[in-house]
């Protein structure tokens, strides 16, 4: 029963960890827009959403890859483990395909429907 209260506190500490750390991150790049007052757009402010969301969801889809590689090494040869562990990274690594894809849709649709420059986005850097 310890043992397994002290893997739950971890990976809820982890877990929790990352979502905080990537939004004290991006406070910087936000808190200055946030304080323009009036000068800010809806369009800005959907793209600047749109942009944080999708980054927060390639984060999860991040922490799931390194989870199940964790339960991959710990399989220990048990099928049942390994084929949980191998489910898990494939729905990771097609979410954070997902994500990619998404930025991609949404920097198109902004620029070529609606007339909007896109803001810069964390996952557009890695894709320049």
């Amino acid at each position: 029963m310890k043992n397994k209260l002290s893997k739950v506190l971890a990976s809820g500490v982890t877990l929790l960890s990352f979502p905080i750390a990537t939004f004290a991150s991006f406070w910087d790049d936000i808190s200055p827009k946030l304080n323009q007052g009036s000068s800010k757009t809806v369009e800005d402010l959907i793209v600047d959403v749109l942009n944080w969301m999708i980054g927060a969801a390639a984060v999860i889809c991040v922490v799931m890859l390194i989870v199940g590689g964790y339960s991959y090494m710990t399989a220990g040869g048990d099928e049942q483990k390994v084929g949980k562990a191998t489910k898990t990274l494939t729905n990771a690594m097609i979410g954070l395909a997902i994500c990619f894809i998404a930025v991609i849709l949404v920097n198109f649709v902004l620029k070529n429907f609606l007339g909007v420059q896109p803001a810069e986005s964390l996952l557009m850097t890695f894709l320049a």
